[in-house]
């Protein structure tokens, strides 16, 4: 549970630098650094949902978690210095590419069906795929949201976006740039019995004679399954006789069917020197972990040791001659 909440407020971050930029819609004349007059918060961050076919999930319902609080509830809040109106809405949410870019649009995919089955209360006590609300500033409400889960729910992740946003909240600037006072939730939904977390790690490696420069590993972690995990990698670089010089370890979010490059890059590298790297990649059911010596040599450090060795050879020749000449003029 730990690890699929780093994940979901990791979503939760990218998902707040995707819509950041249109967040607030200012009124013409407004200092840069003024309250904007439509503003909209919306919280909590992310909320996972527990599931299995056939349930219906609303209210205190203790499936919706959002770590230490439970319940399918989203928190609206005025934060401008306007009253306004606004709607909530849900979308796909889904994750792409290695650099796990975030999309509102995939509706096709396996994992965003879950945006087909959640609802809002209206107020009224009927739930709707569409509400409208209406906050005075600084004026709050909690918005129950409902679940209904078919039957033949697919296994794994399911993800989506709920949307609150200011309805006639945009404004046009000089520069004829378009801004939306909108923010959002990730709900996050689980399958309960029916999930897999599998992965495979690929082209690992790590340098292991170098002749200069800061030491690189690599590998890249494909999830096979079909809901989220977190991918964990350490660098641990030691001298020949065991002091830890330098250690470094990170984590990623993985998601269903993308592959992810791990690179570690170990700064500040000594200039000359024997090591000991280990390099480990855990990412599900698959862990990579090897130790190897590492021998950093730069090129006129191994000049001059080819050069030295070329002296000690030439000198030996030139003693085990002697000795011969010697041993040849003793037996004449």
């Amino acid at each position: 549970m730990k690890k699929t909440f780093i994940n979901l407020f990791a979503v939760a971050a990218m998902l707040l630098g995707a819509v950041l930029a249109p967040t607030a819609a200012y009124a013409e004349g407004e200092e840069e650094n003024a309250t904007p007059a439509k503003w909209i918060q919306v919280s909590p961050a992310a909320i996972t949902v527990t599931m299995q076919g056939g349930d219906v999930l609303d209210g205190d319902s203790r499936r919706c978690t959002t770590g230490s609080e439970y319940g399918c509830y989203i928190e609206v809040k005025n934060i401008g210095t306007e009253s306004f109106r606004f709607r909530m809405y849900v979308t796909p949410h889904s994750v792409t590419g290695a650099n796990n870019e975030v999309s509102f649009t995939d509706s096709d995919s396996t994992y965003t069906q879950i945006a087909r089955w959640v609802t809002f209360d209206d107020g009224k006590g009927k739930y709707a795929e569409e509400v409208y609300y209406e906050l005075k500033p600084d004026e709050s409400i909690k918005i129950p949201f409902r679940v209904t889960v078919p039957e033949d729910v697919p296994g794994g992740m399911q993800q989506a976006a709920v949307w609150a946003e200011v309805v006639g909240g945009g404004s046009t600037s000089g520069t004829g740039i378009n801004t939306v006072a909108r923010a959002a939730t990730v709900i996050a939904g689980r399958s309960i019995g029916d999930t897999r977390q599998t992965a495979e790690i690929n082209d690992y490696s790590f340098e292991r004679f170098s002749l200069g420069g800061n030491l690189t590993a690599h590998a890249t972690v494909k999830n096979t399954g079909n809901t989220d995990f977190t991918t964990h990698y350490s660098y641990t670089a030691k001298t020949f006789f065991g002091k830890v010089l330098d250690e470094r370890s990170g984590e990623i979010a993985t998601y269903p069917g993308i592959e992810y490059n791990v690179d570690v890059d170990w700064d500040n590298t000594p200039y000359l020197g024997i090591f000991q790297v280990e390099f480990k990649v855990t990412a599900a059911n698959a862990e990579t972990s090897e130790t190897h010596i590492v021998v950093i040599m730069p090129i006129p450090i191994m000049l001059l040791l080819i050069l030295l060795l070329t002296v000690v050879i030439i000198w030996i020749i030139i003693i085990i001659r002697k000795r011969k000449e010697r041993k040849s003029r003793l037996l004449v």
